[in-house]
C-alpha cells in the first residue's frame, strides 16, 4: 500500500503489524498533518457484530482528550477496508526505554500513565491491554497511552465471548487471566505491573511460558521490590503492591488515587509517611460503644494506616482507638483507620448531585439519604456503635441533611422547605420556604444559616425554634454568583460558604458573620468548606483538600494538603460529599465516575419479561420516540453539567444532542410526535425556567421556546406533546409545588408565553386522541393519578385507588407507579357520554415478575409490544459510604 492514497490519506510507510491489524504512517492531505492509520484485520467483516461493537468502543475512545492519551481522529472505511485514523506519535515505546529509567523518571512515567487512565475511566472506557509496547515516549518528553479502544478487539472470539481472555501475558490481571468480567481496576493491576518492572528491573510474575506466568498472576504474591533493590523504600513498595492485589476489591480503587499517591510519595519521599502495607492491617471484630477520640496527633503523620472493608459494626472502627494502647506504646500516635459502611439490603444511598450524607459533630451517628426498593427516599441514621440503620419517618424526599451543634437533631430540605427532626425520630418542624435548598448549617447558638434557592446571591438565617427569616449577606443581584453549602465556626457567629458562578462550575470560599453581614474571600477554587480543630477542609475538583486555618483571625496559612482523591462531587452546585465530626472522623462517598454501574434501558413485556437494550448513565427523565426506535435522555458530564443525548435502538448508536456541559445542564427531553424535534429544560440562561427545542438529528441551532426570567423560583420541565404537535405540556415546579402549563407551538413569536391550566400537579400526558390529560395530583402519600378534559372547564376524575406517580396514557389504558402497593399498576379507560369510565386498577406485570419495583416505565412500543423501562444502576457510593478515623494525622505539620 506504500505510496497509495486511501480516502484523503497518502500512505508513506509501514510502522508495524500484529494481531490487531497493520499500522501505516500517512499524510492527511486535507488537514496537512501526519497521522497513523490502523487497518483492521480481514476477519472483522463489514456489517459484522464485531465491527459494530468495535466502532462503538472506538467512538467512545475518540471522545477522549487528554495529553497522556493518543488521540483517535476517526473511524473510516474505504474500498471495503475499515481503518482508524489517529495521532502519529514520533518517539520510542516504554519497552525500548524501561531499562534506562531512573527511579525519578519511572515515577514520572507512572504518574502520567495513571492520569491518562483516570481520564479514560471517568468516561467509562477500560483499556485492558496496558503493556510497555502500548506506552509511547514523545520527543517532547510526554508519555502517551496508545491503542485505546483497540485492545478490546484482539480477535473476534475475544471480542464477543464471555470467559475468554483479552490482554498480554505478564500484564493481565487475575480476573483477565481467568476470563472473568473486568472493569477499570484491571487496568490498575496492569499499571502496577509496569511500575514494578520499571522500578525493580524485573517483572513481578515470572515463568518460562504463558501458562506458568498466568499461574503466578492468579496464585503467587509478587515479592516486595525492596527484596530486589534494597534502595526502594517500603512506602513506595506499599503503593505498588496495593495495585497488585489479586482481589479487585482489595486493589487501589482508582487510577486517580494511584497518581495522587505517587505524587505524594515523590513530594514527601524525604519525610516519614504512613505505610499501607497489607500485612500491617489488623483484623478487628466485635461491637463496642463509641468512645470519644482524643489526643488527635497533629504534629506527626500516622505510623500505620488500617483499612477495614466489608460489613462491620462501626463500633469496631472506634475500637481501634480504644485498643491502640494495647497494640502500640503510649508515645505512638493513633493509627489512621479506613472503613466502609455498606447500605442495608435493598437500600441505595442517594449519591446524586453531590451526595446526601453527614456525620454528627460528636462522631457517634451518621445520617444519609437513601432509597428503598419501592422508590421511597428518606433520611436514614446509623449509630457507629451499631450495625442497624433505620429510616426517619416524615423525611420523604429529603435532601442535603445537616446536624445540630449538639448532635441531637437533623436539618434537611424537603418539599420546598427547610425542616428539622430529632435524630431519634419524631415530629417534623418546618422553619422556612426554600424552593431549591442548597445547603444549611446549624450554629452553637441555635441559628441556622441556609441558601434557599437557585439565583439569590445571599445567605439567610432563621432560629431553630422558628421565627423571622433574615438576610445574612448583602450582595447585589448583579454579582452573578450564589452562595452554596455553608458551615459554621465554633464561635457560633461566623459562617463559611462557597460562592458559585451562575451558569458555571467555578466557586470560591468566603466567610461572613451572622451579626454584621461582612463577607470576605478566603480561598479561590474550592467548595464545601468545613472547619475542624485548626484545619479547613474543602473540595477542589474531586480532591478533598486540607489547609491550616486560624478560626480567630479567619485566615489560612501554609500549603494545601491532599487528604483523598476521587470524591463524589457535583460542580454545578458546588457540592462535595463529605463531612467531619469535631473529633476527627471523616464521612464521605467516593466519586462515581467510571465506578458507576450503568443504568439500563430495557424492553419489558406484559408478563414482566425483560430484555436489555443498552447500558448508559442516565441523569434525568427519559423519552421514547413515537415510533419506538430512539431514546432521548439526560447524561451527566464527568466534570459537571448535563447534556441531552439520543440512542438509536436499531443502529445502536449514541449521539450527543446538546453541548452545554460542563458549564450548564440540559435535561428532561420530550419528543415531538413527528420526531423532528426534541424539547428540553436547560439552565444555560439564569435558573431553570427555560425550555429549548432542537432538531432530533442534531442539525441547526437550538431555539429558546420560553423563559421565566432570572428571578423565577420554579423550573420549566417538558412532559408531553399533543398528537398534532401543536401543544407542549410542561411542569412549572420546584421542590414544594408544581402546576401544569402549556405552550402553543403554532405561535410564531418567540419566546412563547406559558398558558397555565389551573391544575396543581405534574407529569402530565395527553390521551392518544389529544382530548384528555392524565397527571399526578398531589405529592408523597397524597399523590393521586387523575384525568381532566383538555381545553374544557371540566372537573377531574381519579384513576388510582391509592397513591400514584409517573402516569403514562398508552392506548386504552393508563399505567402508573404505586409506592403503597410497590407495583406498577394499569387501569383500562373507556368513555360514556364524554365522561371517562375506569376499570379497577390491577398490577401491570405478573406478581412473579422480578422487574416491577426495579424499573421506571418510560414509554411503550407497538412494534416491540413492550414497555421501554429504565433500571437504575448503582455506583460504589450508592452501595457504600466510607470513613477515615483520625484523618487530621494525614495533614502533618
Amino acid at each position: 500500500m506504500i505510496a497509495t492514497t486511501v480516502s484523503h490519506y497518502k500512505i508513506l510507510e509501514k510502522l508495524g503489524e500484529g494481531g490487531m491489524g497493520v499500522v501505516y504512517k500517512a499524510q492527511d492531505t486535507t488537514l496537512d498533518r501526519l497521522v497513523a492509520l490502523k487497518f483492521l484485520p480481514d476477519h472483522v467483516a463489514v456489517g459484522s457484530a464485531e465491527l459494530e461493537r468495535f466502532i462503538q468502543e472506538a467512538k467512545a475512545a475518540a471522545g477522549l482528550n487528554h495529553p497522556n492519551i493518543c488521540t483517535i481522529y476517526g473511524i473510516e472505511e474505504s474500498a471495503g477496508k475499515n481503518f482508524i485514523a489517529m495521532e502519529f506519535v514520533d518517539g520510542q515505546t516504554l519497552q525500548e526505554k524501561k531499562s534506562s529509567l531512573s527511579m525519578k523518571q519511572a515515577l514520572d512515567v507512572g504518574i502520567q500513565i495513571a492520569e491518562g487512565l483516570a481520564a479514560a475511566h471517568e468516561k467509562g472506557i477500560v483499556h485492558r491491554d496496558i503493556k510497555p509496547e502500548n506506552i509511547m515516549f514523545r520527543k517532547d518528553g510526554r508519555v502517551q497511552i496508545m491503542d485505546f479502544g483497540l485492545a478490546k478487539l484482539r480477535g473476534a472470539s475475544r471480542l464477543t465471548k464471555e470467559g475468554s481472555t483479552v490482554g498480554t501475558a505478564g500484564y493481565m490481571s487475575p480476573e483477565q487471566v481467568q476470563g472473568q468480567e473486568t472493569d477499570h481496576r484491571s487496568d490498575i493491576f496492569s499499571l502496577g505491573v509496569l511500575l514494578y518492572e520499571m522500578l525493580s528491573g524485573q517483572p513481578p510474575f515470572k515463568g518460562v511460558h504463558e501458562t506458568a506466568i498466568a499461574y503466578e498472576i492468579v496464585n503467587v504474591d509478587s515479592p516486595p521490590m525492596s527484596s530486589i533493590k534494597s534502595e526502594i523504600p517500603p512506602e513506595l513498595d506499599a503503593i505498588i503492591l496495593e495495585c497488585l492485589e489479586k482481589d479487585p476489591k482489595e486493589r487501589t480503587q482508582s487510577a486517580s488515587q494511584v497518581a495522587l499517591e505517587l505524587k505524594r510519595y515523590r513530594r514527601e519521599s524525604s519525610r516519614s509517611r504512613a505505610s499501607r502495607i497489607t500485612a500491617a492491617r489488623p483484623a478487628i471484630s466485635g461491637v463496642v460503644p463509641s468512645p470519644e477520640i482524643s489526643n488527635v496527633a497533629w504534629n506527626k503523620l500516622p505510623s500505620r494506616t488500617w483499612i477495614i472493608t466489608g460489613v462491620i459494626a462501626l463500633g469496631t472502627l472506634i475500637l481501634g482507638f480504644a485498643a491502640s494502647s494495647l497494640f502500640f506504646p503510649a508515645s505512638t500516635p493513633h493509627p489512621v483507620i479506613h472503613a466502609s459502611i455498606n447500605m442495608p439490603a435493598g437500600i441505595q444511598y442517594n449519591d446524586a448531585l453531590g451526595g446526601n450524607s453527614a456525620i454528627s459533630p460528636d462522631g457517634s451517628i451518621v445520617a444519609f439519604v437513601a432509597r428503598d426498593s419501592s422508590g421511597r427516599t428518606q433520611i436514614w441514621v446509623r449509630a457507629l456503635a451499631s450495625v442497624i440503620s433505620k429510616p426517619l419517618d416524615g423525611t420523604d424526599g429529603a435532601t442535603y441533611p445537616f446536624w445540630s451543634h449538639d448532635s441531637r437533631s437533623i436539618g434537611f430540605f424537603a418539599e420546598g422547605s427547610l425542616r428539622t427532626i430529632s435524630a431519634s425520630g419524631g415530629p417534623v418542624v418546618t422553619l422556612a420556604d426554600a424552593p431549591f435548598g442548597r445547603g444549611a448549617a446549624w450554629s452553637a447558638n441555635g441559628t441556622i444559616a441556609f441558601s434557599p434557592n437557585l439565583t439569590d446571591p445571599n445567605l439567610y438565617a432563621v432560629d431553630a425554634g422558628g421565627g423571622e427569616i433574615r438576610k445574612i449577606t448583602t450582595f447585589d443581584s448583579t454579582i452573578g454568583r450564589v452562595p452554596r453549602f455553608p458551615s459554621v465556626l465554633p464561635d457560633g457567629d461566623h459562617v463559611l460558604y462557597s460562592m458559585l458562578t451562575l451558569n458555571g462550575n467555578n466557586s470560591d470560599l468566603y466567610v461572613t458573620s451572622l451579626s454584621n453581614s461582612e463577607s470576605n474571600k478566603l480561598i479561590s477554587d474550592g467548595s464545601n468548606p468545613v472547619y475542624v480543630s485548626g484545619v479547613l477542609l474543602f473540595a477542589r475538583q474531586q480532591i478533598l483538600t486540607a489547609q491550616r486555618f486560624d478560626a480567630s483571625s479567619r485566615s489560612v496559612s501554609g500549603q494545601p494538603v491532599t487528604i483523598l482523591g476521587n470524591l463524589n462531587t457535583w460542580a454545578p452546585r458546588a457540592k462535595a460529599d463529605f463531612s467531619s465530626s469535631t473529633n476527627g472522623i471523616l464521612f464521605y462517598a467516593a466519586g462515581t465516575g467510571a465506578q458507576n454501574a450503568k443504568d439500563q434501558f430495557l424492553w419489558v413485556d406484559d408478563a414482566g419479561n425483560a430484555s436489555g437494550i443498552v447500558e448508559t448513565g442516565v441523569f434525568s427523565a427519559s423519552s421514547l420516540s413515537p415510533d419506538g426506535t430512539r431514546i432521548a435522555f439526560g447524561q451527566a458530564h464527568p466534570n459537571g453539567g448535563v447534556d441531552v443525548w439520543t440512542y438509536d435502538i436499531r443502529r445502536k448508536v449514541t449521539t450527543r444532542l446538546t453541548f452545554v456541559a460542563p458549564n450548564s445542564a440540559s435535561s428532561r427531553p420530550v419528543w415531538s410526535k413527528n420526531q423532528r424535534f426534541v424539547y428540553y429544560n436547560s439552565e444555560q440562561k439564569d435558573g431553570k425556567a427555560a425550555i429549548f427545542a432542537k432538531r432530533s438529528d442534531g442539525s441547526g441551532q437550538e431555539e429558546l421556546l420560553t423563559y421565566g426570567g432570572p428571578n423565577a423560583t420554579s423550573g420549566y420541565y417538558p412532559t408531553d406533546v399533543s398528537p398534532n404537535d401543536r401543544y407542549l405540556l410542561f411542569n412549572i415546579g420546584n421542590e414544594s409545588k408544581s402546576e401544569i402549563a402549556l405552550l402553543d407551538l403554532s405561535e410564531s413569536k418567540r419566546p412563547l408565553q406559558p398558558l397555565k391550566l389551573n391544575l396543581d400537579g405534574q407529569d402530565a400526558e395527553f390521551s392518544p386522541d389529544g382530548k384528555w390529560i392524565v397527571f399526578q395530583s398531589g405529592r408523597g402519600t397524597d399523590a393521586r393519578i387523575v384525568v381532566t378534559q383538555f381545553g374544557a372547564k371540566s372537573g377531574t376524575w381519579q384513576v388510582s385507588s391509592t397513591d400514584g406517580a409517573i402516569p403514562h396514557w398508552i392506548g386504552s389504558k393508563i399505567v402508573y407507579w404505586s409506592t403503597a402497593l410497590s407495583s406498577h399498576m394499569q387501569v383500562s379507560v373507556s368513555f360514556s357520554s364524554d365522561s371517562p369510565v375506569f376499570e379497577q386498577p390491577r398490577q401491570l406485570f405478573s406478581a412473579a415478575s422480578k422487574s416491577g419495583s426495579q424499573i421506571f416505565i418510560v414509554g411503550y412500543s407497538k412494534t416491540q409490544k413492550a414497555y421501554l423501562a429504565l433500571r437504575p444502576g448503582g455506583s460504589i457510593s450508592s452501595s457504600q459510604l466510607s470513613l477515615i478515623v483520625n484523618w487530621p494525622a494525614l495533614v502533618g505539620e
